[in-house]
């Protein structure tokens, strides 16, 4: 005997081809946001540096220049101009190997470091709104969702409060601490939302990168 109550259908079942559109429209967004953010901040790549902090910093110093290890002692072990900041080191010694002192090559860095930061401020803003509002690929508010994210990363990433830290050499410290705590955040909500607890891969990188930020 057929039962006339309407039959359940299991979502899990059916084929997600309403997934592949979402995931083109999110690496769109992330394109769009980042061409956003660097012709926003292109400007500062005609910047010479400031004859302020950058001249104690990068101008009139010669021990961050290389990646020798009298270079790598001093960076992790100095606290020139009252900081510790060893990472921001290593990276001025990067571009000095790669531009010497044209400081064209230590604007760029901390740009493609700032746009590094927008992204994963878009992906971090889609996994919190996604938990908070419990919504699940497809459908209508998915693409508020995105939208809320991409708005949100945007203005982030050309908000003027972030002009200091992108178009001052000397500030790479904010831009890159920054990346490593974004990063730690969406780590640990990717390790948080994981159901598999032998696989600490994304808490062990959290851990990774917390400690990276405060370096």
């Amino acid at each position: 005997m057929k039962s006339n109550k309407p039959r359940r259908i299991n979502k899990s079942s059916q084929p997600a081809t309403n997934r592949v559109p979402h995931t083109a429209q999110t690496w769109l967004a992330a394109i769009l946001l980042a061409a956003a953010t660097c012709l926003s901040f292109l400007p500062i790549l005609g910047n010479s540096f400031v004859d302020w902090d950058d001249a104690e910093s990068l101008l009139n110093n010669p021990h961050y220049r290389g990646l020798g290890w009298d270079q790598i002692r001093w960076m992790f072990t100095t606290f020139h101009t009252g900081h510790y900041q060893p990472l921001s080191w290593v990276t001025f010694g990067f571009d000095y190997m790669l531009w010497g002192m044209d400081p064209f090559g230590y604007h760029l860095t901390n740009l493609l470091i700032h746009t590094g930061n927008t992204l994963l401020f878009f992906f971090l803003c889609r996994r919190l709104l996604s938990t908070a509002l419990s919504v699940a690929d497809g459908g209508e508010s998915w693409q508020q969702l995105q939208l809320g994210a991409v708005v949100s990363a945007l203005l982030f990433g050309i908000h003027p409060l972030r002009v200091e830290s992108v178009a001052w050499a000397t500030e790479r410290r904010d831009v890159l601490s920054g990346l490593f705590y974004l990063l730690t955040v969406y780590a640990y909500l990717r390790a948080a939302a994981s159901q598999r607890r032998s696989s600490p891969q994304w808490l062990s990188l959290a851990c990774v990168s917390y400690v990276l930020s405060l370096l």
